[in-house]
């Protein structure tokens, strides 16, 4: 008697973002690109993500500081010697990890970790927040990348965990990328030594990726210190906490028809009080759980 095997099922590639919402084009062409081993860079509108053989070797984006700003603006190297080394490594040979490690200014594994924060922190931002559709530049290659490549898959889960980590302290997207200041008569009780620093530079002018690059930070650390800050009342955004007057010259605008109901529950304001009271109470006893 001959068993006759049923054909074996080829699993299709996931198309969901490494979050709750659909993947975005960035996001569904970085799983082609992986699945094609494919060499070259990703440019999507918020930044780029650069691949060899199919994985993730680095990535950079405006928002976000890379190895360079991170490097200077801890104090490890100045921006003189940055400049010296990426020139030394033209035409010697050497990469440009070999020249600043050769040279004495930081460690391999120093400069493995700095490398690793800046690809998490640039590649959060290009999965989240670029729009339109990428480009692909095949066979390019950044002067710094990764000894250790990280996969589409690794990555992807990375930011997942990231979003969903910013999710649960405070729920309000909108101080990610707008100008934070301190709330007035607030006093920072219990605040660690790296909170406080965002909070100062919190000015009302700078965003948190500003703060990050002004105190040599990683962008992704900076935001999740900035919710935290909001979660307990600390920081505010101007434009959410002085509401727009209206001209008593201006005519009223026309009253616009009864909206109609839906299934789905109203948005929230983070920026009301009372709501914002709620949120941190919820965060408070999320925190003890």
């Amino acid at each position: 008697m001959t068993l006759t095997l049923p054909a074996p099922t080829l699993r299709l590639p996931h198309r969901r973002r490494s979050g709750r919402s659909p993947a975005g084009p960035v996001e569904t062409a970085l799983a082609d690109l992986a699945a094609a081993r494919a060499t070259g860079t990703l440019r999507g509108s918020a930044g780029a993500l650069h691949l060899a053989d199919g994985a993730v070797v680095a990535a950079d984006s405006p928002a976000t500081p890379g190895v360079e700003a991170l490097l200077t603006g801890c104090g490890r190297l100045t921006p003189r010697q940055w400049a010296t080394q990426l020139a030394a490594c033209t035409g010697s040979g050497r990469t440009l990890a070999e020249q600043l490690v050769g040279a004495g200014h930081v460690s391999h594994g120093e400069l493995q970790l700095c490398q690793l924060t800046a690809l998490l922190d640039a590649a959060y931002v290009v999965l989240s927040r670029s729009g339109g559709e990428p480009d692909f530049v095949p066979g390019h290659t950044p002067p710094l990348v990764l000894a250790r490549p990280v996969s589409v898959r690794e990555l992807r889960a990375a930011v997942g965990r990231r979003r969903a980590l910013l999710d649960r302290v405070w729920p309000s997207p909108q101080v990610d990328t707008a100008a934070v200041r301190r709330r007035p008569g607030s006093v920072p009780r219990g605040c660690t030594r790296r909170r406080q620093a965002v909070l100062e530079a919190a000015d009302g002018h700078r965003t948190p990726a500003e703060i990050a690059l002004l105190l040599g930070r990683s962008a992704y650390g900076t935001v999740l210190d900035v919710r935290h800050l909001a979660a307990r009342g600390l920081v505010e955004t101007p434009a959410a906490a002085v509401p727009p007057q209206r001209s008593a010259a201006a005519p009223a605008a026309p009253s616009a028809p009864p909206p109609q109901r839906s299934a789905a529950p109203p948005a929230y304001d983070p920026s009301d009080p009372h709501v914002a009271l709620l949120l941190r109470i919820r965060a408070g006893l999320e925190a003890r759980l």
